[in-house]
């Protein structure tokens, strides 16, 4: 028996003299508390009483009529119809435990069934097998295999998604949010986000020879088994297994094909045993992250609208990304709890925070015209608030963040409103990145008035379980990341590092050429600037000369005309 039905079998007992009211339907059972007769409501009220706080309100309350806290008939104070119960452990306890029993069965009409694709991925880590050099083929593919090689907890990322909250595209839960990012998909990936318009929607086709040349094949092969099904061009799975394990393919092309399909099976599913053209365009373009978080937040935002359904998305890299954020306690489960009661339970002081995919120097936080981030997937539009990941990058999140977006861009490619789609790809051209030199110092802590503000929105959407703690507005203190603990692990971490180190180097001397480019230039210009001060001293001192000149002829002048008039004059005077 769980330690959570054991709770609510003493809260029978304590509580069989409460009046209830049980609804049998089809899909459920309600159980609600129509009126409190017990010693527990006493309790609230004489707590009341000697709570110093509690006695300002009560008398506040009894001056006015307006406001939020009032008091009852039964002399109980109430803030906006809920009552007020004092800081007290007892209470507290007893409150969380009576919540848990009034709540449970109703909460359980919130969450929503949803659906993984099956892949299978016998077959495909049985072709992972038969690569030589899986270093070499990191460095040309990413961490593939290791999303390869994830055993998903499919009732894990079932309850993960019943957190999802559509108006801010985040998961919120009881107290704080988490946020797939760019910036985390491209760690875990090991693929860096390339410095280019990424993946903007179906309509371009690549052509046979240039789809061969990436899969060191023939083109006439590439020809003769490219297909269609359900009106999507592709290749079938079993064709290209077929073709890898081959033989006479060489090592390469073994690889090349086993990396699509990856990329077409487990990065972007679709159909069922089937690589689709979308695929097939983004393995070229080697820049899958943008489109990736497009399909993770696309697929989770549409079935939250619907209820049901298929999410059609790299499930293992959303696993994967939620887990480095769980405390080790969380996958102990030393008490056996459901996933949905260790989620509930979660506080943000248990949450791993700063990550090893927050040790990035730049954050994307932006793209042209749009406040958030834009973001184009296989099969629409939508977009996402980098500002609530602040506190995953280890910054403070201070209050409710000031640019956070609302706005209503989500779209299917088939009814998209009229320039959305144009309007997504040429903001990808002005992107936005923030130095993290600029966005202050490292704690990752959380204020108050975020906590309250996150506390409130949780509360305005509804959990889809039942309370596992009491939540408060409080400021944690912040878990250090944990560190690698298998080599594999390690061996990720040691060569994401080595690619990001080669990155910023390129940049550095790419920075060091134009800094050296410009100080030639400065150089040149200052030479000129030489020339023509020393021009401009010439032509001064030419002009003090005609100056002084002209002073001279200007005295001879006036002397000329003294002596005309002092002796020319008297001459005709007489």
């Amino acid at each position: 028996m769980s330690a959570m039905m054991v709770k609510e079998f003493e809260l029978l007992e304590q509580f069989r003299d409460l009046s209830l009211v049980c609804e049998l339907s089809p899909q459920s059972v309600k159980l609600c508390m129509l009126k409190i007769n017990s010693e527990f409501l006493n309790s609230i009220k004489e707590a009341q009483k000697v709570d110093v706080k509690f006695v300002d309100l009560l008398v506040a309350s009894n001056q006015t009529e307006d406001g939020d806290f009032k008091v009852d008939d039964e002399g109980v104070l109430r803030y906006r119809g809920r009552i007020c119960i004092p800081d007290n452990h007892e209470l507290n306890t007893e409150a969380l435990c009576f919540q848990l029993f009034d709540d449970a069965m109703d909460r359980m009409k919130k969450t929503k069934s949803y659906k993984f694709k099956e892949v299978d991925l016998v077959s495909l880590r049985e072709l992972a097998l038969k690569v030589k050099n899986q270093t070499g083929f990191r460095l040309r593919y990413g961490g593939l295999l290791t999303i390869l090689r994830t055993n998903v907890e499919e009732k894990l990322v079932h309850t993960l998604v019943q957190f999802y909250d559509p108006s801010f595209r985040c998961f919120t839960f009881p107290d704080f949010q988490l946020v797939p990012t760019l910036e985390a998909y491209s760690y875990l990936l090991d693929s860096p986000i390339a410095e280019k318009t990424p993946f903007t929607g179906p309509g371009t086709s690549l052509t046979p020879l240039v789809i061969a040349k990436d899969l060191y094949l023939k083109t006439s092969d590439v020809s003769n088994h490219l297909t269609t099904k359900s009106h999507i061009r592709g290749f079938t799975s079993k064709y290209l297994l077929e073709q890898a394990n081959l033989k006479t393919t060489c090592q390469d092309a073994l690889e090349a094909i086993l990396a699509l399909l990856i990329y077409g099976l487990i990065l972007f599913p679709n159909l069922d045993n089937f690589v689709d053209m979308n695929a097939i365009e983004i393995f070229h373009s080697r820049n899958p992250v943008p489109t990736l978080l497009a399909d993770t937040y696309h697929a989770i935002h549409d079935r939250t609208l619907k209820g049901r359904g298929y999410i059609l998305c790299c499930v293992p890299l959303l696993y994967r990304w939620f887990i480095s954020h769980l405390p080790s306690s969380f996958h102990d489960n030393s008490e056996d709890w459901s996933y949905s009661q260790r989620m509930m339970a979660l506080s943000p002081n248990e949450v791993v925070w700063i990550t090893p995919a927050a040790q990035v120097k730049e954050i994307i936080t932006g793209c042209g015209n749009f406040l958030n981030v834009p973001l184009l997937g296989t099969r629409g539009g939508i977009n996402y608030n980098p500002e609530l990941a602040m506190r995953q990058f280890g910054f403070p999140m201070k209050t409710k963040p000031i640019n956070l977006a609302t706005s209503p861009e989500f779209f299917y490619y088939s009814n998209a409103p009229t320039g959305q789609r144009e309007a997504f790809i040429g903001a990808w051209s002005k992107v936005r990145r923030k130095s993290v030199k600029h966005l202050g110092v490292r704690s990752g802590i959380a204020h108050e008035a975020y906590t309250q503000w996150v506390i409130n929105r949780a509360e305005e959407i509804g959990m889809p379980y039942p309370a596992m703690r009491h939540v408060a507005a409080s400021a944690p203190s912040i878990p250090l990341p944990l560190p690698p603990t298998t080599q594999e692990m390690y061996q990720e971490h040691l060569a994401m590092e080595s690619r990001e180190k080669q990155m910023w180097k390129a940049r550095y001397n790419e920075a060091e050429n134009l800094i050296m480019t410009l100080d030639g230039k400065d150089e040149q210009k200052t030479h000129e600037n030489l020339i023509l001060k020393k021009e401009l001293v010439k032509v001064r001192r030419e002009l003090e000369e005609k100056d002084e000149l002209l002073m001279r002829d200007s005295k001879r002048a006036r002397g000329r005309r003294n002596f005309y008039a002092r002796y020319c004059g008297s001459d005709s005077e007489s």
